[in-house]
């Protein structure tokens, strides 16, 4: 359990961060902002204190549609909240309604972003393990060994 959940938050640390990066790259290139060191600084810590709550939260497997579609909405609600208190303590920008619907629209995509990602590595995993127990099933049934019972 603790290993998945240092993965998960490398994982969504790596996807964050990057996405982060990605928007304040088109935000200063439009700016006309020079970055300065201490912004790196603070976006790597920003994307490390939002990966947290997501490899916390994320790591459930609720059995339900409505259990993990209110999983995701107070895990977004969260990172967004946490965003916006970020925003404020680094003094990125005073918090007004339009930098709050812009900041949940910033949000929006990153969220997107690293979700996107999620599911594409997620996709391909998947694949993966499908072609090597296609591969072992095959090897089972040329030699005429019954296959592994499924685990409950």
């Amino acid at each position: 359990m603790i290993k998945e959940f240092l993965i998960s938050l490398l994982h969504y640390f790596v996807d964050i961060t990057t996405a982060v990066l990605i928007a304040a790259a088109v935000y200063l290139s439009f700016s006309g902002q020079q970055p300065s060191s201490t912004l790196l600084w603070e976006i790597l810590l920003g994307g490390f204190v939002t990966a947290l709550p997501s490899a916390a939260l994320l790591c459930f497997d609720p059995k339900s549609v409505r259990k993990s579609l209110l999983l995701w909405v107070i895990h977004f609600l969260l990172i967004f909240g946490i965003t916006l208190l970020l925003l404020r303590l680094f003094g990125w920008c005073s918090i007004t309604p339009l930098s709050v619907l812009l900041t949940f629209v910033a949000v929006m995509c990153i969220y997107s972003f690293t979700c996107f990602v999620h599911y594409l590595v997620d996709r391909k995993h998947t694949a993966l393990m499908n072609q090597q127990l296609k591969k072992r099933y095959a090897e089972d049934a040329r030699t005429g060994k019954e296959p592994p019972a499924a685990h409950p």
